[in-house]
């Protein structure tokens, strides 16, 4: 991993886990090297099968990874319970959910769960606490100002209270130094509604996106007041969980350490991570030990 993205997921586990590093520091099994398998190997061990989307199952464009269509026909032909578990905040999920279809994936509305969702929680709760958020500065795709207005909130160039929310690292160079003036405010609040920190680019390199500019802005402003949405937060987890049956055993399919599996293991949730994508294979022991994550499955195509 690049290094401000390793030290990103450090923050990430320590703002859902203060004393991690107090302890033994890892999660999952240490000494255990992780099952190399493939998806039909674990059709018999679970109910539901989550994925996530870009680096996954798809990346931009109409770009489907190898394998990613047959493992979705051989759940649905299975009768498995599947899920979109999904840091895109930019768009409602029925957009999403079409979004995935014109790929080949069938995801209903209902199967789909994005971190962008979460913020309509957090906007309400505000609300009836007498902390209205009615306004903000906000960075991220144009789609994303009408999913904001979904909830009420009005995105501004200059906003009466000082609150900024990322959604994608679409900021020039004025955008950030204008942001970084905004949290300077005093109580500036900080939105992370994508956490991704990297992704990968369909030519198999990786460029820093959301988390990384919103990183940035927190160092170079010094805000303290930040709400991250999305994986590995617990609430995206919980949404997850709360949509399928009682008792339904999870896997939790991704490309990312610091999300997809780190998220996955404090639900409770085992994981399966694709490796070579948003994770380097060179890398991959260096990052589980500097992280103190590992799956429980390397997923093969």
């Amino acid at each position: 991993m690049d290094a401000l993205e390793l030290e990103i997921y450090k923050r990430y586990r320590n703002v859902i886990d203060p004393d991690w590093q107090s302890g033994s520091g890892f999660l999952g099994t240490e000494w255990n090297e992780p099952r190399r398998v493939r998806l039909g190997d674990l059709l018999d061990l679970y109910d539901a099968f989550c994925f996530d989307g870009y680096g996954t199952l798809y990346n931009r464009g109409s770009f489907v990874y190898e394998g990613a269509l047959e493992w979705f026909s051989m759940l649905r032909v299975a009768g498995k319970q599947v899920r979109l578990v999904t840091n895109a905040a930019s768009n409602v999920e029925s957009v999403l959910a079409a979004e995935a279809d014109a790929r080949g994936f069938d995801f209903t509305a209902g199967e789909t769960v994005s971190s962008g969702s979460l913020a309509a929680s957090f906007f309400e709760q505000r609300s009836r606490t007498g902390n209205a958020i009615r306004e903000l500065y906000y960075i991220g795709r144009p789609s994303g100002v009408a999913v904001l207005e979904s909830f009420g909130v009005s995105a501004v160039e200059n906003p009466e209270c000082p609150v900024v929310a990322v959604s994608s690292a679409t900021a020039d160079e004025s955008m950030f130094v204008h942001a970084v003036e905004i949290l300077r405010r005093p109580g500036s609040i900080l939105l992370v509604l994508n956490s991704d920190a990297w992704a990968p680019n369909i030519d198999g390199s990786r460029s820093p996106v959301s988390g990384a500019l919103a990183e940035c802005l927190r160092r170079e402003s010094g805000c303290d007041d930040v709400h991250y949405f999305g994986k590995p937060f617990p609430a995206i987890f919980n949404k997850v969980k709360f949509s399928l049956p009682a008792g339904s055993r999870i896997l939790m399919v991704g490309d990312t350490l610091g999300t997809d599996v780190m998220g996955a293991r404090y639900a409770g949730i085992d994981s399966a991570l694709v490796v070579g994508r948003n994770e380097p294979a060179a890398e991959l022991k260096a990052d589980e030990r500097a992280l103190g994550i590992v799956p429980d499955y390397y997923l093969e195509v």
